[in-house]
């Protein structure tokens, strides 16, 4: 009988074995990697996720020659939304325009490193309109913050150049990737 038994707990084991065997040796699965989609075509508010500021123009309006800025405020009272609109792929990704709405002017990397960008007319075939959206390492994976980059310059980012009314201009991305002062997130904006 204990022969009977001891064979029994043998097999159990051995077909456990095999079952966690199988398991390891299954592939294993990647982590979703899924991010919510960025509202292109959509209207939104984009806010500094160090500064905790709104991207505005200078005017708050949009309008021809006015620059970035970053502005803070815990009930926005200004109308300006931004849209990205698709303008081309690379590399798989969507090329984007940065418009201001409803003025309807494009941000334009004028001047690459260190430069403000205005709003100018926008024009698809302008190059210096084309904007790039990269993940911030570090930030949720489900739901990142996105640094806009330059397709012109693909190693500068927008960056907000401090708290409170300030500049928002063109600055290096070091090892290529958006750092947190260089990252944004994307609210909806509501309907007036």
């Amino acid at each position: 009988m204990h022969v009977r038994i001891l064979r029994g707990v043998l097999a159990a084991a051995a077909v456990a074995a095999a079952v966690s065997a199988a398991g390891l040796a299954a592939p294993a699965q990647a982590a979703p990697t899924a991010v919510k989609a960025v509202p292109v075509g959509q209207p939104f508010l984009a806010v500094s996720q160090v500064t905790g500021n709104y991207l505005l123009p200078d005017d708050t309006k949009g309008n021809e020659g006015t620059y970035l800025q970053v502005y803070p405020s815990d009930a926005p009272t200004w109308n300006n939304k931004w849209q990205f609109n698709a303008v081309a792929h690379s590399d798989g990704q969507p090329v984007l325009h940065l418009k201001s709405s409803p003025a309807g002017h494009c941000a334009t990397d004028e001047n690459g490193n260190g430069s403000l960008s205005y709003l100018r007319t926008c024009s698809r075939g302008n190059k210096d309109q084309w904007w790039l959206l990269k993940p911030v390492p570090g930030t949720d994976p489900q739901n990142p913050d996105y640094g806009i980059v330059s397709y012109r310059h693909d190693d500068l980012a927008l960056t907000a150049r401090g708290e409170g009314d300030a500049y928002v201009d063109l600055k290096k991305m070091w090892g290529g990737e958006p750092s947190a002062r260089q990252g944004w997130h994307f609210y909806p904006a509501t309907s007036d």
